[in-house]
Order: structure tokens, then C-alpha cells, then sequence
């Protein structure tokens, strides 16, 4: 009987520091830091299906996985289509893992697309399901399929991650920020909130 108690009292424990753990992480998505004020003139296609949502669940500067910088996750269930946001030419690509979640040692563990685009800047996809990789080599155009997202690498849950950089590291000036087009316009998108492609 003294057993069932105390390994009840280790899960309720456990269970507990859980919850914990989740909440900070989520509070961190939601918080703030710094991101350059490079902004990009192009305006670029949402990363999804015409006439779909998505919302932004870390946005510029989260503190989750975005400190200083400017990148924007979309929440999106695994599976789901992604496209191309702007031309280019396919630079690298890693489609093999089928490992993530929110510890630092995922971080190298996420499936990508990178589009070279015609400015030299890049254009980079993360997070994609293992095998999510539908363009591999060549010119894509704005608005093709890639991939499918996952939850591979550095997640809290599943989502795209996108980000347009001018160079392939991660200094705060070397990514740009992004207008894109939506039904409600032309727009720098906010954390938390919802936009939808739109349909023409």
C-alpha cells in the first residue's frame, strides 16, 4: 500500500513539473525580444494552401526559439502542404529525420527547405515531416508545393517555421523581415494572430 502511494506521489510530481515546464515554454512563445529592422520590399505569398489560415504562434523576437530573431512560426498540423512564399532556386534541403521536441538537443535535427532567391537572400523552411521534401533540385515558383510540415527539430508543437535571411547564419541583422499578401492585405504579420491566404 505504502508503494501505491509513493509512486503516485512521483507521477502527480511529474505530472506537475510537466505542466510547468509546458507553460514557460508557452509564455516564452508569446514574450518578446529585439529583431533588426531590415524589412524585405517584396511582398511574399503566405506559406500555405490558397484560401486556408494559419496562425502565428511565435512571431519576431519569441523567446521560445526567436530571440532577436525575425522569423515567424505558423501553427499547422503535421502533414500539412507547404509552398513556396517566393521564387527561387533550391538550395539545400534535409528530408531524413523523424526526431524533435522541446530540448536544445533537437536543434540539429530539423528537416528544411532552402530557396535561393533572385536578391541572394534565402528563403528557409523548417520543421518539415521525415520524407516532407517535394522539391528537391531547380527553380521553384512562388506558390508550388515544397513540402509537408512536421514537428522535426527544436518544437514545441508542429508548425512551419519561415524566415527570409540575407545570410545563412544567425545574427540578428542577418535576417529581413517579410510583408505578405492576405485577404486583409498587405501585411507584416503579429504574433498570435490568424491570416488567410487568399483565394486568387
Amino acid at each position: 500500500m505504502e508503494n501505491k502511494r509513493s509512486w503516485r506521489s512521483v507521477i502527480k510530481k511529474a505530472i506537475i513539473a510537466t505542466v510547468f515546464i509546458i507553460a514557460c515554454l508557452y509564455v516564452f512563445s508569446i514574450l518578446a525580444s529585439g529583431v533588426t529592422k531590415n524589412l524585405d520590399d517584396y511582398v511574399y505569398e503566405l506559406p500555405f494552401e490558397k484560401g486556408t489560415s494559419h496562425r502565428v504562434v511565435q512571431g519576431y523576437g519569441g523567446l521560445f526559439s526567436h530571440k532577436n530573431t525575425a522569423a515567424l512560426d505558423f501553427a499547422m498540423p503535421v502533414g500539412t502542404p507547404v509552398y513556396a512564399a517566393r521564387e527561387g532556386i533550391i538550395y539545400a534541403f534535409k528530408h531524413d529525420s523523424d526526431e524533435g521536441g522541446p530540448l536544445s538537443q533537437y536543434k540539429n535535427k530539423a528537416n528544411y527547405i532552402i530557396i535561393k532567391h533572385s536578391d541572394g537572400s534565402f528563403g528557409c523552411y523548417w520543421h518539415l515531416k521525415k520524407s516532407g521534401v517535394a522539391a528537391k533540385s531547380g527553380f521553384v515558383t512562388k506558390g508550388q508545393l515544397i513540402g509537408y510540415s512536421g514537428s522535426t527539430g527544436f518544437v514545441l508543437r508542429p508548425h512551419l517555421h519561415f524566415s527570409v535571411k540575407r545570410k545563412l547564419n544567425y545574427e540578428k541583422d542577418s535576417f529581413v523581415r517579410t510583408k505578405f499578401k492576405t485577404v486583409e492585405g498587405i501585411l507584416l504579420l503579429n504574433n498570435g494572430t490568424t491570416y488567410e491566404r487568399p483565394s486568387d
